[in-house]
């Protein structure tokens, strides 16, 4: 679970520990929210084990999946809910902050992809990333253009790679998010008022979608995007 333990992250981590699953989440930097994380899990009698460690160097990564798969015989999910968010136009933006966008976006889940595939177990391996609504088609961003421009890549990405591994009956699928519960962090603030349905998405909502998509109902679903959003983006 790489990006599992602030925000949407941690709300999927709990999803899947409630489901009975044995977590790994990963986080870059903030060891206190981490750490904090893990231990209200074990009060509340689940077990959850956090590692540190940057999905931009694949060679920590690979070491890192190496260690998982070691310790819990293969990994059945891979789920990317980490990257950062940029504001503002594709011409104000300089090339340093529009890489740094696409690195944390896209090479970031590349890498935990490759680090994790050889240990993907065959027939029921599961990779979940997330996306923003309407990063799944063709239509341009105002407020957040290099975000979402790096979005769209990472889910057209994704429907490659499913392609790729059907093979292996390994299923990749995204969840594109609207308006969450959240506050939002880089990106401007939304309400309630911009949602069609007038209902901001719910950490039950995610998990929902995150116990289909992972699930034995969900093996032929795969390069499929699920989107979350009350009509946010139509």
């Amino acid at each position: 679970m790489v990006g599992g333990t602030r925000r949407v992250g941690r709300w999927v981590s709990e999803a899947l520990l409630v489901e009975g699953q044995r977590v790994h989440a990963v986080f870059k930097s903030d060891g206190d929210s981490a750490a904090a994380f893990a231990d209200e899990m074990q009060a509340a009698g689940y077990r959850l084990s956090t590692h540190r460690c940057d999905a931009l160097d694949y060679d920590a990564m690979c070491k890192l999946a190496e260690q998982v798969a070691v310790e819990e015989g293969g990994i059945d999910i891979l789920i990317n809910a980490s990257g950062s968010a940029s504001d503002g136009t594709i011409i104000g933006t300089d090339s340093a902050t529009l890489s740094r966008v696409f690195d944390d976006n896209v090479l970031a889940v590349h890498n935990a992809v490759r680090a994790c595939n050889r240990y993907l177990r065959i027939g029921g391996g599961s990779i979940v990333n997330f996306l923003s609504t309407g990063n799944d088609s063709i239509r341009s961003y105002k407020a957040v253009a290099v975000y979402g421009a790096a979005k769209t890549a990472l889910a057209s990405y994704s429907r490659s790679l499913a392609r790729e591994l059907a093979p292996d009956q390994v299923t990749v699928n995204c969840i594109a998010l609207g308006i969450t519960e959240l506050a939002a962090e880089g990106v401007p603030q939304f309400d309630a008022e911009h949602v069609p349905s007038g209902v901001l998405v719910s950490q039950r909502e995610v998990a929902g979608a995150v116990w289909y998509l992972t699930g034995e109902t969900a093996r032929q679903t795969t390069g499929s995007v699920l989107t979350l959003s009350g009509g946010f983006g139509l």
